[in-house]
């Protein structure tokens, strides 16, 4: 990392990082920070064709950055694949797809810039070899393989300069060039190939389309009277219909589409978030994701594909879960699982056409060395917005918790359009745990509860939330056990330009600041990624796009723009700030963080700001444990220096 910015302050904040093993604000931790960095979490998984063995992505590795595994299906140690290859550079992959013989894995990775992804194949037997690229054109984003049922044919997304478009590689013929498969005028994406490898379904402005390999006009599947808003759709194992996910309701709804007519069946329809939809084998049952009436948790239903039945919910408890998929035979279910306490890791029950019949079983293990029963679940709250709109919150207070002591404070604030909810978060646990109370608000605007609520934030984005946040304040004060003398935030992406607002905005309401990857500068945000060609696209994003948030683009309405930028308003703060940036980030350019210190600096505040690079890391800042590492004994000193937390040494 690259400490750019070292003010007085900054220099105390390292001596105490030397000096001090443990700082807390409680209890020392019976766990340490090796401990912690123990802990990995699953990314997404495939089972093998017959079902003995999942493949799947974990941070587990020694690095800390995302590789693939595999584990028997009816569990044991994991093995790692081949990568990335010993010596090189590690890039995460995602995007894992089996062929169809199983004897190999198709992926997305990168070479030297994550986010500029090519695809890649490997081996699935040990000792067959290394990784292979399938494409290797370093300046576009190559994304969404799917595989023909021969596995002679890869399709996949290409982000272009006209935007998303679909296109073809003949695996067969290594000499073989990618060819152009889709050419319209709207956003082309996730391709899936049709059981028998003569069509492709994919999605185009809202609609899911079909084409045949032959190069037939392509058609809409979905009958125009229920059209808009689709997607995230699969192949029955016939070919015959499609399951997909219409927002129309305000909600995602699963439903049905029969290829031939266009007639849908919906599968669901009330207040609930649906997703992530699988068929069983024989194609008699959909599997999905279903969320709980607050939309904090959500569980893996099943229902009927012929629309005949109501779902019916095969997991209980606080939690989220995703990726549920039916094995190959159609016996078993699996799934990712994580909660407030345990991380994502893969899980998996038996199945009898419409009867779980056993408790699900845990398939990878991923908590390391931490144990799951000394955490905390968070409480589910809701206090007032300005206009008495309630608020979604997790309420986090420490497992050895009195309410006759005074907590510091964490206001933890999401990046845009996201959602706190029962999920794991491993730095909001170690934090919780040290002694903080944290508080996690979803402002309007926050996915997960309905398109209503999220659009409450349109053209006032960074107005309307920043007042929901605020809010928080009196909130935690009636609690009682709150010292609001010693309150931070702590945010990244949106989170961090939140975080920003509140600095600008709202100068003294907190004692300290910890910001990741922030946006500063709304007009400079909108030439680097929206107005120009270059590295901060991402697989579906169209140059051209305005931001809705705001009411329309920067060439339209420039002053709203700017009045809607910190960067403008840097003088105001108050507040220390410990702001943290990788150099490889591609969905915030570093230019955000440093027009911020070069702001902060020009006012004459460059006391308040310590400013920290990442030569090496993305957006998230978790692609190596050492960086998380370095992030948490950072904020351990900056947070005992700010918030005059007592100090103790682990035994």
């Amino acid at each position: 990392m690259k400490l750019l910015h070292c003010p007085p302050r900054a220099a105390l904040l390292l001596h105490a990082m030397a000096a001090v093993a443990v700082l807390s604000a409680g209890p020392a931790l019976a766990q340490s920070l090796d401990d912690w960095l123990s802990v990995s979490r699953v990314g997404e998984f495939v089972w093998s064709p017959d079902g003995d063995d999942l493949y799947y992505t974990s941070n587990a590795d020694e690095s800390g950055t995302r590789a693939i595994f595999r584990v028997a299906s009816r569990g044991g140690a994991p093995t790692r694949l081949a990568w990335p290859p010993p010596g090189n550079r590690p890039e995460p992959a995602q995007n894992l797809r089996m062929s169809p013989a199983g004897d190999e894995l198709v992926f997305v990775s990168a070479r030297y810039y994550q986010g500029y992804d090519n695809l890649w194949r490997i081996p699935t037997s040990p000792g067959s070899g290394g990784p292979m690229p399938v494409t290797f054109n370093d300046a576009v984003i190559e994304t969404a393989p799917t595989l023909s049922t021969d596995g002679s044919t890869l399709a996949y997304q290409v982000r272009t300069p006209a935007g998303p478009r679909i296109f073809l590689r003949d695996l067969a013929d290594p000499r073989a060039w990618p060819r152009l498969f889709t050419a319209g005028d709207a956003n082309e994406t996730g391709p899936l190939f049709s059981p028998d490898g003569r069509s492709i379904a994919y999605s185009s402005g809202g609609d899911i389309r079909v084409r045949t390999l032959g190069g037939a006009e392509s058609r809409a599947v979905v009958d125009p009277a229920a059209g808009g808003g689709n997607g995230s759709f699969t192949w029955s194992p016939d070919g015959t219909r499609l399951a997909f996910i219409n927002r129309r309701s305000g909600w995602a709804q699963v439903a049905v589409a029969h290829i031939e007519t266009g007639e849908v069946t919906p599968i669901t329809y009330d207040e609930r978030e649906h997703g992530d939809i699988s068929w069983s084998p024989r194609g008699g049952w959909l599997v999905f994701t279903r969320s709980d009436e607050s939309g904090f948790s959500n569980q893996v239903a099943v229902a009927p594909a012929d629309g005949t039945g109501t779902p019916g919910e095969i997991t209980s408890g606080k939690g989220r879960r995703s990726q549920p998929r039916f094995s190959p035979d159609g016996d078993e279910l699996a799934w990712i699982e994580q909660t407030d306490t345990r991380t994502a890791d893969i899980w998996k029950t038996a199945w009898n056409d419409g009867d779980r019949s056993e408790s699900p079983a845990q398939v990878t293990h991923s908590m390391g060395r931490i144990d799951p029963d000394r955490l905390s679940e968070a409480e589910e709250v809701y206090y007032p917005g300005p206009d008495n709109l309630p608020i979604p919150t997790l309420l986090y207070r420490p497992r050895d918790f009195d309410p006759s002591r005074r907590y510091p404070a964490i206001v933890r604030l999401h990046g845009h359009p996201g959602q706190w909810n029962h999920s794991f978060e491993l730095m909001r646990q170690y934090w919780v745990q040290r002694g903080f109370v944290v508080v996690a608000p979803n402002p309007r605007g926050s996915r997960g509860f309905g398109q209503g609520f999220h659009d409450l934030h349109i053209a006032d984005y960074g107005g309307v939330e920043f007042r929901d946040v605020m809010n928080v304040l009196p909130f935690l004060e009636g609690l009682g056990y709150v010292d609001m003398t010693r309150k931070a935030t702590w945010g990244g992406s949106g989170g961090g330009y939140m975080s920003l607002v509140i600095a600008t905005e709202a100068p003294e309401a907190f004692q300290a600041q910890v910001i990741r990857a922030p946006v500063s500068d709304w007009r400079l945000l909108a030439n680097d990624r929206f107005a120009a060609s270059g590295r901060h696209w991402t697989a579906g994003r169209t140059p051209r796009r305005e931001r809705s948030e705001f009411g329309g683009p920067y060439a339209e309405i420039p002053e709203e723009y700017d009045r809607r930028s910190p960067v403008n308003f840097a003088e105001n703060v108050e507040v220390p700030q410990l702001l943290l940036q990788g150099l490889r980030d591609a969905a915030v350019p570093p230019r955000q963080s440093q027009v911020w210190a070069e702001r902060m600096r020009g006012a004459g505040k460059g006391d308040l700001l310590t400013y920290i690079e990442y030569p090496d890391e993305d957006h998230s800042l978790r692609r190596y444990k050492a960086t998380v590492r370095d992030i948490l004994e950072r904020m351990d000193a900056f947070l005992t220096l700010n918030l005059r937390l007592r100090e103790e040494t682990s035994p």
